[in-house]
């Protein structure tokens, strides 16, 4: 496998980690926002880009939410993360997200396929991303 990596930096701290992306769904590709999520255990698409795009659920899926326990409809996409870092077949569930201005909030399922690190050092957060894992990241003083 080809190693692909992406850093994203900000100014400032961030208290949530969003980036540029784009889903490749059929013959649509279509620029979005995603947001880096390691609370969540999966990759959720916005009802609104599902419509959007036109994207077919490949059946349902239980899930477990803050809120409690539901059932969403499952599609499968192919994610570009900054342009960078080429994931194809991801299974996605639709979800409110729309509501927080994101289109795809990006989870464990994906996080842990590479390597992913955040530092704010001199107050701007910076993340990085790369496929696939090549060692631990480990600090030392």
């Amino acid at each position: 496998m080809i190693m692909s990596v992406f850093t994203e930096k900000y100014k400032k701290i961030q208290k949530k980690l969003i980036n540029s992306a784009i889903v490749e769904y059929g013959n649509h590709v279509f620029p979005i926002k995603a947001q880096w999520d390691t609370g969540a255990t999966g990759t959720c698409i916005s009802k609104e880009l599902v419509k959007k795009l036109g994207i077919v659920p490949t059946g349902m899926i239980k899930v477990h939410t803050p809120s409690g326990i539901g059932l969403m409809n499952k599609y499968m996409i192919n994610l570009i993360l900054n342009n960078e870092v080429r994931i194809s077949n991801v299974t996605v569930m639709d979800s409110e997200i729309g509501n927080q201005g994101i289109d795809v909030l990006i989870g464990m399922d994906i996080i842990t396929i590479g390597d992913f690190a955040v530092s704010n050092y001199e107050g701007r957060t910076q993340f990085s991303f790369r496929l696939p894992s090549q060692e631990h990241i480990e600090y030392h003083r």
